[in-house]
């Protein structure tokens, strides 16, 4: 298809969402972000979206919604909501997924484009994985960090027409994309970073370039960062040592992403439910599987768990 001509939807509009979704509209896409957060919303609504950082201060007028069924038609849905909210968030655009919107997932963790395949069937779920920084400010405001390259192709994996030529649009408009073979793997590198550096930043409220500025503490990311490349290797998914750390340091880099604090630092300072369980848990639960023992990603995550269960309890 002509993506060029396209409707995008972008689920999951905070910090990531919302600067994805403004990149492709002022590169000259149709773009309309939904999110659950109503004064988030009735902010961009109002005054339009506030962007600070990274190519300067400015506003960006997008079509924004809290209600799902204002979303009468998509050619492409881009998940970036939590991983913990994946289920609920595609349940809430069903509608669009029998009408044949193709979803892409450019969210933290492991499991997501399982979830979104339930509900928009397999083959039309797109694997997708990004260095951008993006952080929500307030309602209505985000800040942007800079530009770094995303990935994205067919799941589990597989080279495909659309997938190429949705890359090529995707830059065309100013988010540079490539399209990847084995977007598995990909996903899988791009999580050994944040299994680096997610609850390190959240233990210590330091940017992840801070961190790393710290022998102990980064001696200690990359034993998670080999613990989780063990289990990989367990699972058939042979990572590149070499690409990951490349990977780490392009996160971490000063006065780019690395700047930012991790999500899940992020999610300690305003007490929200964190996706530990998505990151870490996920690896854990393969180690498991496949007896490869994760001490040292067994102990952040009680730590995490720890203070998340200070101010967050699940629901029964």
């Amino acid at each position: 298809m002509n993506w060029a001509n396209s409707e995008i939807v972008i689920v999951g509009a905070g910090g990531m969402g919302a600067l994805f979704g403004a990149i492709l509209l002022e590169g000259g896409l149709c773009v309309t972000l939904y999110d659950i957060d109503e004064a988030h919303v009735a902010e961009i609504k109002r005054k339009g979206l506030s962007i600070r950082g990274y190519g300067g201060d400015r506003k960006v007028r997008i079509r924004a919604t809290s209600d799902a069924k204002e979303l009468r038609s998509a050619d492409l849905a881009i998940f970036q909501c939590k991983a913990y909210d994946t289920r609920v968030a595609a349940n809430s655009v069903r509608h669009l997924a029998e009408r044949g919107t193709l979803a892409l997932s450019f969210q933290n963790g492991l499991g997501n484009e399982e979830i979104l395949e339930r509900t928009f069937g397999e083959g039309n779920v797109l694997g997708g994985l990004s260095s951008m920084a993006g952080l929500k400010l307030a309602p209505g405001e985000i800040k942007d960090f800079s530009r770094a390259p995303s990935y994205i192709g067919e799941f589990p994996r597989g080279k495909s027409d659309r997938s190429e030529a949705l890359s090529s649009a995707l830059t065309k408009a100013g988010l540079l994309t490539n399209p990847g073979e084995d977007i598995t793997r990909l996903i899988w590198n791009k999580l050994l970073g944040n299994i680096a550096m997610s609850a390190v930043s959240g233990l210590t409220g330091m940017t992840q370039t801070q961190c790393l500025s710290v022998p102990e503490l980064k001696a200690l990311s990359f034993a998670a960062m080999k613990e989780a490349m063990g289990v990989a290797t367990a699972h058939g998914i042979e990572l590149d040592t070499e690409s990951a750390v490349r990977g780490l340091n392009l996160m971490t880099a000063p006065g780019g992403t690395g700047e930012n604090k991790s999500s899940l630092c992020v999610d300690f300072e305003n007490k929200r439910r964190t996706e530990v369980d998505y990151i870490y848990g996920a690896i854990i639960e393969r180690g498991r599987q496949a007896s490869v023992p994760t001490p040292t990603l067994n102990a952040l995550s009680a730590l995490v768990k720890g203070i998340e269960g200070q101010y967050w309890k699940e629901e029964s």
